[in-house]
Parts: C-alpha cells; structure tokens; sequence
C-alpha cells in the first residue's frame, strides 16, 4: 500500500491543491533557479535555498520535480524504517499510512520541513546506536537540536532544554510511583505545565527580550488572519489576559486544542485526515505517559522525550493548525521510534489496561476481606466480654 498511498499524494500535490499551500516550497524554489516572482527572504528561507541550490545537480526547475524525486527517496526510507518492525496492528499501519501521505504532500519537497526531517532523523539515528548509558544519547540528541538553533531554526534550542526537563520529570514519576493509572499520566501533564511556567520565570529574568517574544509570538503571527480566507485553521488565543498568567492559560488551551484538535474535524471534511493523523499521535504519546513505568525499552522513553519537548515548544508560537500538523508530520522518525513499538500494539494496550482493572478488583477484594476479619475479630471479642 504504500507505492500507491505515495502515487496519490503526489498526484493531489500536482493536481489537487491551489498554490496557497505550497508558498514556502515556491520561494525557495525561485530562490534557487533565479526566476519566479516572489521575493527572496533571509533567514531560514537563505539556508534551504542553499542547500537546495548545492544539490541541484539536474538543474530541477520545477517544484513537481523536486516532489519527485524527494518522494521516491524518503518513501524508501520509511519503507526501510518499516523493516526493522516484526508486525505492527491495524492502527500502526493506518498511522504509518497516514504518514505516507502527509510526507508527500507537505514534506518530501523544496523546503524547510524536509530539513528539519533530517534532522530528525539524525536524532533517530542516535536512539538506535548501541550505547548503553542513557546520559550519552540525551547529550548527542541535545547537541543535534542545538546545532539545527545555530544556523537554521533558532527555536530548536528552547526544544533542546524541554526534552532534557522532560526526561528528568519522567525519570522522577518512574522512580516515585510504583503503579501508574490515568490520574498519573494527568500528573505528569500537570507537571510539564509547571516546568514551561518555571522556564518562562527563569527566562524573565535572564532573558527579557527573549521572554517579550515569547509572550507576544503568537498575537503576532496571527494578527489579521482572523478573517483571511486562507487560514480557517488559525490558533488565536481564546482567553482574555496579559502577562505571564495570560500567557500560561492560552497556553495550555491551545495545548489541549492542539493535541485533541476536534474543532479542526467540524471545519469539514477535507481537514478530516489531519485530525485523525492528530488523534493517532495524541492516542499513542498518552498510552505511554500512562504507562511509562512499565517499559523497560529506554528508547522509547528517549523517543517519547524528544516528542514531547518538540510539542511543548511548539504550542507557544504554531500559528495555524495546518502548520502544526505538517511540522508535527516532519517528526516522523521519532514517531516512528515512539509509534511502532510493541508497547503501543492494541493487544498489549487492551491486556495492560486488563491487568489494571483487575488490580483494582483484587486489592478492592483485599481491602474487603480485611474488613470482614476486623469485623469477625470485634465480634469473637465482645462475645468473650
């Protein structure tokens, strides 16, 4: 299935979708041949045309030639990621085939997000190397993010500091409590709330501008797209407030909204397939978070790390819901490494929640059971009275 899940993705970036989603990929692309009529941007826009310019040994004029040949090069390495799994479940290959499709639409192509998909990848690449201490990968995972910061998305270092306070949290919560249950994993999220708050403190103080930005990103970035036909999608802020407390409540609401994205699903059903991709993600990541103590695999804890920093930093400034999911779609190496694992296969799941409740039935049966002997115990005794 996947060849042809590729074929139609391509045929719907050919045919399918007006020009309006493709404007980055046609800047740099004119950035890189010398025509079109958009203007050259710096920055980030400079990098990838360079980059791109540097590889363009056939002299590609068109984005549909990028496309392409991008396509049959990454769909062969998801296909050669797929490999190293022994069997995934029905979910796993809707999510893998889910992924297929936005890669190459959104990603495989002229781009920044095919970069940041390299990235990625290096970091995937890290997880798998047969080092056995754990403070050794966390520090090549968190050079990778550094480095991307230095000269490509300067964003990526906030993603690095996340992912190492989102490791120390879990380790905590794995050392502290024996017996996860929902309520855990809802301590968890709380608690990763209470580290970005804690950083924002922090970075007040020995930041300020930077802190200024942060607390103004998305206001600018959304400021009159409310009524722009092109950006239904758009995050704006729902609740009222200024400052830092301002700040946190949208955060975490537009956290929740973007990870369970269910008012993306009423906008129609063109946006259907993002939200099920979205739901898949949100799915798989809480399956983890609650039941993080009972994996033993400290690749998948890395990999669930790196993911949720990634997420954290990304509630603070993606403006719209499209650019959300096709980032988010760009992560797909550690997805891969978080998604199709046998800890996240619905049989394991179903017989991990079994255990749970029958965990519960038992020690209620325990607690009752004690209560009936002290019971029979006051008896015996008032009987000897």
């Amino acid at each position: 299935m996947t060849i042809p899940v590729m074929v139609l993705a391509k045929l719907i970036v050919a045919y399918g979708l007006p020009p309006k989603y493709f404007y980055d990929n046609n800047r740099i692309l004119g950035m890189v041949t010398g025509g079109g009529t958009m203007q050259a941007w710096e920055g980030s826009y400079r990098v990838a045309s360079d980059l791109f310019t540097s590889l363009d040994v056939f002299h590609f004029q068109t984005m549909l030639d990028w496309s392409l040949t991008l396509g049959v090069i990454g769909t062969g390495l998801l296909m050669l990621f797929m490999l190293r799994m022994p069997q995934i479940d029905l979910l796993q290959m809707l999510f893998y085939l889910a992924s297929v499709g936005l890669l190459n639409i959104y990603v495989f192509n002229i781009g920044k997000d095919v970069i940041q998909f390299t990235f990625f990848l290096a970091a995937f690449i890290v997880l798998l190397l047969p080092i056995d201490k754990v403070i050794v990968k966390i520090a090549l995972i968190a050079g990778i993010l550094w480095y991307e910061s230095t000269f490509f998305r300067s964003y990526y270092v906030l993603i690095a500091a996340l992912f190492i306070g989102v490791y120390v949290v879990l380790t905590v919560f794995r050392k502290l409590t024996d017996s996860f249950s929902a309520l855990t994993g809802i301590a968890i999220i709380v608690t990763l709330f209470v580290m970005v708050y804690v950083m924002m403190l922090v970075v007040e103080r020995v930041m300020p501008d930077e802190y200024r930005q942060v607390l103004t990103v998305r206001g600018a970035q959304t400021q009159g797209r409310e009524d722009g036909t092109d950006s239904v999608t758009v995050i704006l802020n729902l609740l009222p407030g200024s400052g830092l407390p301002g700040f946190m409540w949208n955060y975490v609401l537009n956290a929740l909204r973007m990870m369970f994205p269910v008012e993306l699903a009423l906008k129609g059903v063109y946006y259907l397939p993002f939200f099920v991709f979205q739901a898949l993600v949100a799915f798989y990541v809480v399956n983890l978070l609650r039941s993080i103590n009972s994996i033993r695999d400290e690749t998948d804890v890395l990999a669930l790390c790196v993911y949720v920093g990634y997420a954290l930093a990304s509630f603070i400034f993606e403006p719209d819901f499209g650019s959300w999911v096709r980032h988010e779609a760009a992560t797909f190496p550690i997805l891969h490494l978080l998604i199709f694992s046998k800890n996240q296969q619905l049989s394991v799941i179903f017989a991990s929640l079994k255990r749970v409740d029958q965990g519960r039935v038992n020690r209620g049966a325990k607690s009752a059971g004690k209560e009936r002997s002290a019971k029979e115990y006051s008896v015996k005794e008032a009987r000897k009275r």
